[in-house]
């Protein structure tokens, strides 16, 4: 399956996945980093390692930098998106699924996340041409 197979509306989609991930990520990333007690603060944290959130921090910021170049060409720079998907996914099973099980969800200083997490993971299943990831590529058969 090659790009003319993937439809405007996703390469739309695929697109306003970067730049939703370019402007929030990028925004979130350099706060988290450059003003961990306003962020921590802002979103109800408890107390956490500095070193630790700010390795969070430059993660979003890399994210956000990156999906600038899924912008210009949006198949090329999937795995950007596939990995938000993939780390946003596990990050709901195996951390607010288990706490919520065990009965530890602090609602109140997640609830940010919660809701963004899932408004991007919604936009990634929407946008993400899944049918041509997973379509075969060997057309030497």
């Amino acid at each position: 399956m090659d790009i003319e197979q993937i439809s405007s509306c996703k390469m739309k989609g695929m697109k306003f996945q970067y730049w939703m991930t370019a402007i929030v990520a990028t925004a979130l990333g350099l706060v988290v980093m450059f003003f961990p007690g306003i962020t921590s603060e802002y979103f109800m944290f408890r107390e956490q390692d500095q070193v630790v959130f700010g390795i969070s921090g430059a993660v979003y910021f890399a994210f956000g930098l990156l999906s600038i170049l899924g912008i210009r060409n949006p198949l090329k720079w999937l795995p950007i998106l596939l990995l938000q998907f993939t780390y946003k996914v596990t990050w709901f099973i195996g951390v607010i699924g288990l706490l919520a099980v065990r009965g530890e969800l602090d609602i109140r200083s997640s609830i940010w996340l919660i809701c963004g997490y899932a408004v991007f993971v919604a936009g990634d299943i929407w946008a993400i041409p899944f049918r041509h990831l997973l379509a075969s590529d060997d057309t030497s058969g």
